[in-house]
């Protein structure tokens, strides 16, 4: 850890808050889809595991992927008081088990996101500064929006080829549609203990009893944090995966959805889902749809905790 002091900017536009990162009456939804592991794979040895040197690597722990849509009432920093805005995230996970070198068995499970979005910059530069999210700016839908027709929706800039004749667009890069309605109403669940098994469960299977201790109170992640050098912009003058956990602090409730949904997925070249997930590359400009496995809810307030390094390769 570097004795260096952070030189703070609040009082002068500051854009970047220290951790930890408190957040409020955050309404959020799960959605997983069938996704295909060697495909994965592919992704974490391309974007995560040339920063472990060695040291450490993530191997991805089944063929699924989850995306999250947040809608969170309150978001602030517990350290730099500056006050709160709303605002909405939603990202593409990938668990993953963590390898420490010397052990043959893996130390943890964890959740790695190539995707996230964010509506507010506030929380994006910090975000990226403070932890290493790849986070974006986007314009991010959510079922209360649009109560008679439920969709979740993730609205930012991409290009549909990459070239130097390319002009970027700006629509719909994925949503999530309500295909038909549920029945009945399934139930609720009272409780944190509740919450975590009913969507481990979901996600994991049979596997669910062995991850439950692991994930409590906190909910492992790890982010790649970089920066390029100024001189050699192909060089990285910081580099390392670092551990980003998230707290509990609260649980209001949540809930399965029976509902059926699917997932749409806009093609293009500057953010290959499809292919980072699937391990296909559809046309750019053609839309890719999965149906859901899995969805839930559930409105927790939590803290997103300052973390540490798991390994600098700077």
């Amino acid at each position: 850890m570097s004795n260096v002091p952070f030189i703070s900017w609040l009082g002068h536009g500051a854009a970047s808050l220290a951790p930890s990162g408190v957040f409020t009456d955050a309404k959020a939804n799960a959605f997983v889809i069938d996704a295909d592991t060697k495909a994965m794979q592919r992704t974490v040895d391309t974007l995560l595991n040339p920063a472990g040197a060695g040291k450490v690597r993530y191997q991805v722990a089944l063929p699924v992927a989850m995306l999250s849509f947040m809608d969170i009432a309150q978001c602030t920093s517990s350290t730099d008081i500056l006050g709160w805005l709303p605002g909405r995230e939603c990202a593409i996970w990938i668990p993953l088990l963590e390898f420490r070198d010397g052990h043959l068995l893996p130390s943890r499970l964890v959740f790695w996101s190539p995707y996230i979005f964010i509506s507010y910059t506030i929380g994006m530069v910090t975000g990226r500064e403070a932890w290493g999210w790849p986070k974006v700016l986007a314009e991010i839908g959510v079922a209360s929006d649009t109560p008679t027709n439920p969709q979740f929706s993730c609205t930012t800039t991409f290009f549909p080829t990459m070239a130097a004749t390319t002009k970027g667009q700006h629509g719909v890069l994925y949503r999530i549609v309500q295909q038909q309605a549920a029945t009945q109403q399934p139930p609720v669940w009272q409780s944190a203990g509740e919450a975590r098994a009913g969507l481990i469960g979901g996600i994991f299977g049979s596997l669910a009893g062995d991850l439950l201790d692991a994930l409590q109170p906190q909910l492992p992640s790890v982010v790649l944090k970089q920066f390029r050098a100024a001189g050699a912009p192909q060089s990285a003058c910081f580099q390392a995966i670092v551990d980003s956990p998230i707290e509990m602090t609260r649980f209001i409730g949540g809930g399965l959805l029976w509902d059926t949904f699917s997932l749409e997925i806009t093609n293009c070249e500057s953010h290959a889902i499809v292919y980072d997930l699937l391990g296909t590359k559809p046309a750019p400009g053609t839309t890719t749809t999965l149906p859901v496995k899995f969805a839930t809810w559930v409105t927790v307030d939590f803290q997103a905790l300052s973390g540490d390094d798991i390994v600098v390769t700077t």
